[in-house]
């Protein structure tokens, strides 16, 4: 069984069932419920209350903050957080009872949309301490006097960070090995440990911090709880748990401040804790469940702050690109009027339009607080992280030359100071971020298909007899045949007016038609590498890919549709009609090759690269293995 899905099955063991229904989970079973996607329109007041907090921080940024000066000095200054504390910008998630502004998800998104358009390191500065600083889990786990206590504090004066990635532990969350031991006295836990890339660390006040306790398992009402096992007792486990670190306690030491090949302002920390003392009460929530905590407010981060800050950070290369493309003169011809690059233009346009229709359904998936959106959040955070790269990219090769010098550079002799080099440098931590694409693809699939691999995975059990494996093959038989069958059949689209559109219609019914195209390539697949599906990671990320995909082109026609009708914008169907025509290519392409897997032969040849069967590759060159870069510090 491949290590990375067992490393999700881990996770999945960590956490308790998320509740409520996915699209995405629908999707993949040939069954997808578009009612889910149609949600209750935004409510005025709400809308009105968020555009109105978004031209208050407009005239802030504007008039109070340099973005070129954060660049220059890799530092943003202490008056900007101050202003933005100020203005309520680090409280929008927090209640009004507790200081806060009380924005739903889609405002909050707005908001951090337009900071990252003028400053996308602000904007991370701002999302972190809301979405996985202590803010987020103590909303939603903490005690009512945790939230008398903190919440005011992170909403007008504290920033805080997370505290989860480990220097031997990046994505894969269920090992770290950061340990609190609960004290002989029972008062508090002796914290040891180091944490790496902690956002906001440097200058924060307060860090959620996701440690390992080693703790005595209990059975209550039928259920397994967890209580921390004192210092020099036994433990059966050493479980999950959150805990409010106070950075300033002692024993915290943050011995780096990272820096990074973009993001030149971000405080990012290395921190080391040895016998930090952290309080019972700060203790979030319950014993053992700190890695359901953290899954659960990552899907904050995944699905609304990086969704937003790419797309403020594509907005904000937009029009400078349009410009430059209109007066940028060769050969006697405006760029505009080359058809290579009204192509690039026209893709980036339709694009550009997909990431905000796709950012803002999941927001309005997570205000209605009743469905289960881990997969909706991972692929829009894949959607709009890898598309702004593009995104940027294009619009560097628009810009050419000028594209690839900075702007300091190129101020320095008065040309247009835009550092769209500097947009492409920094975009590249959002596809590492809460996640990497790497990593979240197959996470992806291991949710979407979990209902799958869940019935399966008898049938795949060691040391089963010939008999127990043909009853097991029998038993999935009667589920599959009828589930094959029903893959064949069109399923209507919902009675409501959206899917009646003229131009929504043959669009739905496209998508409906691919999903059970998408299921029954996947139950093939299935049967053909059986157990060994979860190695097979070229083929779960063109599933991930087509999904992905899918759910893009359903978000930007239903927004194209709501446009027309609410505000009479008719021409955005030329923007989703060319997204849908470009992914429709991308899904036609990858659902051909699911059965032809050319990636094997590249597979191969890099499994005999990495056991060194290519020697001459490296030869003509001064070697240096990677260990020869480590350099030791000199004496003073």
């Amino acid at each position: 069984m491949s290590t990375l899905f067992k490393g999700f099955e881990r996770i999945e063991e960590a956490r308790e069932r998320f509740t409520g229904e996915s699209f995405m989970a629908s999707l993949y079973d040939g069954r997808p419920d578009f009612d889910l996607l149609l949600t209750p329109p935004e409510p005025p007041e709400e809308k009105a209350a968020g555009e109105a907090f978004c031209k208050q921080v407009e005239s802030f940024l504007i008039h109070e903050v340099d973005p070129e000066e954060i660049e220059r000095q890799a530092k943003i200054p202490e008056r900007v957080i101050q202003g933005l504390f100020k203005l309520g910008a680090f409280g929008m998630k927090i209640p009004k009872e507790y200081g806060g502004l009380g924005f739903s998800y889609t405002n909050y998104g707005r908001v951090l949309t337009v900071i990252a358009s003028w400053s996308n390191i602000l904007a991370l500065t701002v999302a972190v301490p809301q979405s996985i600083g202590i803010a987020m889990p103590i909303l939603l786990f903490g005690s009512a006097d945790q939230k008398k206590k903190y919440l005011p504090l992170v909403a007008k004066e504290a920033i805080s960070a997370f505290a989860l990635t480990e220097p031997m532990t990046g994505s894969d969350a269920a090992n770290v090995r950061t340990e609190a031991m609960l004290d002989s006295t029972g008062s508090h836990f002796l914290v040891n440990g180091e944490k790496l890339w902690c956002t906001n660390g440097p200058i924060a006040r307060y860090a959620t911090l996701i440690a390992r306790v080693p703790a005595l398992r209990v059975e209550c009402d039928g259920k397994t709880e967890w209580i921390p096992a004192p210092s020099g007792q036994p433990a059966d486990d050493r479980v999950h748990s959150a805990f409010i670190l106070d950075m300033a306690a002692p024993g915290v030491l943050v011995r780096q401040r990272c820096q990074f090949e973009g993001c030149r302002g971000i405080e990012n920390a290395h921190i080391t804790l040895k016998n930090v003392q952290v309080p019972v009460e700060q203790v979030i929530g319950d014993i053992g469940k700190g890695l359901k905590y953290a899954l659960t407010i990552l899907n904050v981060g995944r699905g609304i702050s990086i969704p937003a800050i790419c797309l403020g950070m594509a907005k904000q290369a937009w029009q400078p690109t349009l410009d430059r493309a209109n007066t940028r003169i060769t050969f006697q011809k405006p760029l505009a009027e080359r058809q290579t690059q009204q192509i690039r233009i026209g893709d980036m346009a339709s694009h550009l339009f997909a990431m905000e229709a796709l950012s803002l359904l999941v927001w309005r998936l997570a205000d209605q607080h009743r469905y289960d959106i881990r997969i909706e959040a991972a692929v829009a955070k894949i959607f709009c992280s890898e598309h702004t790269i593009r995104f940027l990219r294009d619009a560097q090769t628009i810009f050419g030359g000028m594209g690839y010098e900075t702007a300091e550079s190129k101020e320095a002799r008065g040309e247009a100071a835009f550092g769209i080099e500097q947009l492409v440098r920094d975009a590249e931590m959002y596809r590492i971020g809460e996640g990497a694409t790497d990593i979240l693809r197959p996470f992806v699939v291991r949710e979407g298909l979990s209902h799958h691999l869940e019935r399966a995975k008898g049938f795949y059990a060691d040391d089963l007899s010939i008999l127990d494996h043909t009853r097991q093959a029998l038993k999935l038989a009667r589920f599959y045949l009828p589930w094959y069958l029903r893959q064949w059949r069109r399923r209507p689209l919902p009675d409501r007016p959206e899917f009646a559109h003229l131009q929504v219609k043959p669009l739905a019914r496209y998508i409906e038609r691919t999903s059970r195209r998408l299921a029954r390539e996947i139950l093939y697949a299935m049967m053909q590498f059986q157990a060994s599906f979860r190695d097979e990671q070229r083929l779960q990320n063109k599933i991930e890919a087509v999904g992905e995909d899918l759910l893009a082109m359903l978000a930007t026609v239903l927004y194209a549709e709501r446009q027309t009708r609410i505000d009479g914008r008719t021409t955005v169907w030329e923007l989703a009609d060319a997204f849908f025509a470009s992914a429709r290519q991308r899904v036609e392409q990858r659902l051909r090759e699911f059965r032809h897997h050319r990636d094997h032969f590249t597979a191969t040849t890099g499994t005999q690269a990495l056991k060194g069967s290519y020697p001459t590759l490296s030869e003509g060159i001064i070697p240096r293995r990677l260990d020869e870069y480590v350099h030791k510090k000199r004496a003073p």
